[in-house]
């Protein structure tokens, strides 16, 4: 099973992912916090938490995809995340959350998904 968590806007008012989507009221910090917290629980990274821009780190929108892990802890995805969490307050910490272009953001935050499920889908034929 695959879950989008977000929080995007866009998304939460349609999926269109045809997956489970969890919406989180808050800003990409809050997002990386509840991906941890699943990861915690038995959930495996899809996607990866921080973009490959550094301009995307002022993005106050954030999508991640995880997959049900049978409860099984990945040590990988845990590190992944706890090391992401770090790296993203360290790089916040005189920074500030650019929320004049979040449109722009939540746009381009639904293509990088679109990306993630293309290859989702390639990988598995």
């Amino acid at each position: 099973m695959v879950i989008i968590i977000s929080n995007n806007r866009n998304l939460k008012e349609e999926n269109i992912f045809e997956c489970e989507f969890e919406y989180v009221d808050g800003d990409f910090i809050d997002v990386l916090y509840k991906v941890r917290d699943k990861v915690q629980l038995g959930y495996k990274l899809i996607s990866h938490p921080l973009g490959a821009s550094i301009r995307m780190f002022f993005s106050p929108v954030k999508s991640i995809v995880v997959s049900d892990n049978n409860c099984q802890l990945d040590l990988r995805s845990i590190s992944i995340i706890e090391s992401s969490i770090e790296k993203y307050k360290n790089t916040m910490q005189n920074r500030n959350i650019d929320y004049s272009n979040e449109d722009d953001y939540e746009k381009i935050d639904i293509e990088l998904l679109k990306a993630v499920f293309k290859e989702i889908k390639n990988l598995k034929s």
